[in-house]
C-alpha cells in the first residue's frame, strides 16, 4: 500500500457517515475526465496524433478507489488544469475547477449543500 493509499485511509477510518463527507484531495480520481493531461514519453516531450496534442489519464488511483468505495457526497479536486470539469462516480459528484494561468483568470466552482445532498453545483470563471 502506497502512502497516499495509508494517508487516505487514516482520515476516511475517522468519519462518521463517509456518504456525507466532502473530500477535498487536490489530484482528481483516476480515469474520471477530471484528470486529462498531454502525454508524455520519457524524454518528457509531449506527445502528438494526427497533429494533435495526445491526452491521457494522470489522477490518482488511491482517491478514485476512496471516491467508488465510500461513495462520498462531494470530491473537490484541481491539480490538473487542462480537465476542468464536473463528473459523477456512483453518487459522488467531482468536480475540478481547473485553471487558465495564461489569461490570469480564476477559475473556481459554487457548490450549495442540502443536508445530506448537493443541491447545486456549477463552474465559476472569474
Amino acid at each position: 500500500m502506497s502512502r497516499i493509499d495509508c494517508s487516505i485511509a487514516a482520515m476516511t477510518s475517522q468519519l462518521r457517515d463517509p456518504a456525507r463527507a466532502v473530500f477535498n484531495l487536490h489530484v482528481p480520481p483516476h480515469d474520471s475526465g477530471l484528470d486529462e493531461a498531454p502525454v508524455l514519453d520519457a524524454a518528457l516531450t509531449v506527445q502528438q496524433q494526427a497533429g494533435q496534442v495526445r491526452f491521457g489519464p494522470v489522477g490518482s488511483t488511491a482517491v478514485r478507489e476512496a471516491i467508488e468505495t465510500l461513495q462520498p457526497l462531494l470530491g473537490l479536486h484541481g491539480h490538473i488544469h487542462e480537465s476542468a470539469g464536473i463528473r459523477r462516480i456512483g453518487r459522488t459528484i467531482a468536480i475540478n475547477p481547473g485553471s487558465d494561468y495564461s489569461t490570469g483568470a480564476l477559475n473556481g466552482t459554487l457548490v450549495t449543500l442540502d443536508r445530506d445532498r448537493v443541491a447545486t453545483h456549477q463552474l465559476v470563471r472569474g
